[in-house]
């Protein structure tokens, strides 16, 4: 019986030896990118993570960014939320709204008080009015992005234009175009489709013309001669046949192949334009300068695009969750992340760092500084990531086609706002 007792009582001590020390909290997260230098440095963030937090144990499954929308509207219905996922910058207003979302500020200052930082004042200054809504933070940022000005500086030359001058303005980008136009090349890839590189690249006008979208009386802010004097800038381009003459139905992926097969002068795109023609081993590399946004007569805007973490209010998993957000998006971990899956990251300390100071990364993180949201100066709106989509391009596309004057599509594009806006 005491050999018995001996032996039930050793197992039971062997067994706590072996067992897990702590119970394993699992913290479901959804990643949108699909692309696998992205999985794999997310896969090398999460090892890093548990290793450092053994109790905790994150689950990425990976939703392809053209299912986010329905994914999370579906399982915000129907049950199924993950704990953590990312989210399109401007669509974190939609969940916020919807209560779907949990405040990050217990979380910021925790994160503060243990690692001496001031995670509110080290977010890009246009990411503000994406995240920091109703006076708290719904999302802590990943990635930034925005455009810059590329240009050939030999086919300035050619043109009798000086490469050490690329135009500094909307006004002087259109006169540019046209006189880059020449043997087969065109001025400027300037979308004027239904896509999101038209908004992209249209929003640089509109705000550096001191247009808004939203009035201050909450609706529509484009009935303006602001507005309608950057419209008739930007389409001007196409109507003087110094860009594609498919430019109504091109994608920005078409411009920017383009550019790259050498078919177009300028460009306004992203960092990883750059990176694509040094893969590329591109004939033209050494002669592509690189410069800001034109400005427009009140200011230089660029596009601010990007994406954050959010904590999904169904979690029941808040705490352990927040941890992973906190370790992701800030410190050795952000910049690992941001270096190996090659962006920008939402960490303005970071980004002022290595690799980000090697050419072409400054002069984009000193765009970032003027990068605006699409609603600037207000903060986004549920409604926004449907107005990103189906009203301002309409526009553009209709004037540069001849089917509406500047008036008429303007008219047509704040009854579309409104109607939005109004539900």
């Amino acid at each position: 019986m005491r050999i018995k007792t001996l032996l039930a009582a050793t197992t039971i001590a062997a067994g706590l030896l072996s067992g897990p020390a702590l119970a394993e909290t699992t913290v479901n997260f959804w990643q949108f990118s699909t692309r696998d230098a992205d999985i794999a440095a997310w896969n090398e963030a999460i090892a890093a993570f548990e290793k450092a937090n053994p109790d905790i144990k994150v689950n990425m499954e990976i939703v392809p960014w053209s299912e986010q929308q329905q994914r999370l509207v579906s399982a915000l219905s129907a049950g199924g939320l993950p704990d953590v996922s990312m989210l399109g910058n401007n669509v974190v207003a939609q969940f916020q709204s919807a209560g779907a979302l949990a405040p990050l500020d217990d979380y910021f200052a925790a994160y503060d008080k243990e690692h001496g930082t001031n995670v509110a004042e080290d977010i890009w200054p246009g990411d503000k009015g994406y995240y920091n809504l109703a006076g708290k933070w719904w999302a802590s940022p990943i990635s930034v992005e925005t455009r810059a000005l590329y240009y050939r500086k030999d086919l300035f030359k050619d043109a009798g234009l000086a490469p050490a001058k690329p135009p500094q303005t909307w006004a002087d980008f259109a006169t540019d175009a046209v006189k880059l136009t020449k043997d087969g090349t065109y001025g400027a890839a300037l979308s004027m489709s239904l896509d999101y590189f038209t908004v992209q690249n249209f929003m640089s006008a509109y705000l550096g013309y001191g247009a808004r979208m939203i009035g201050e009386d909450g609706k529509c802010g484009f009935e303006t001669p602001e507005f309608k004097e950057a419209l008739d800038t930007y389409v001007s381009v196409y109507k003087n046949k110094a860009t594609h003459p498919d430019a109504p139905s091109m994608s920005g992926d078409t411009f920017r192949k383009g550019f790259r097969d050498g078919k177009f002068a300028m460009i306004l795109s992203d960092a990883g334009l750059y990176k694509d023609l040094q893969n590329d081993k591109s004939a033209f590399l050494d002669e592509v300068g690189i410069a800001m946004v034109p400005a427009g007569p009140k200011n230089r805007s660029g596009f601010l695009g990007g994406w954050p973490l959010v904590l999904w209010d169904a979690s029941e998993n808040k705490e352990a969750t927040a941890k992973w957000i906190m370790f992701a998006t800030h410190g050795d971990a952000l910049k690992t992340l941001a270096t190996n899956g090659g962006f920008i990251p939402g960490s303005v300390s970071l980004a002022k760092g290595a690799p980000w100071t090697e050419f072409p990364y400054p002069l984009f993180v000193e765009q970032l500084q003027d990068a605006r949201p699409y609603q600037y100066p207000n903060e986004a709106i549920p409604q926004m990531g449907q107005l990103e989509v189906d009203t301002i391009q309409k526009a553009v596309q209709a004037v540069a086609l001849g089917q509406q004057t500047t008036d008429q599509a303007t008219a047509q594009l704040c009854t579309s706002i409104n109607e939005v806006l109004a539900r």
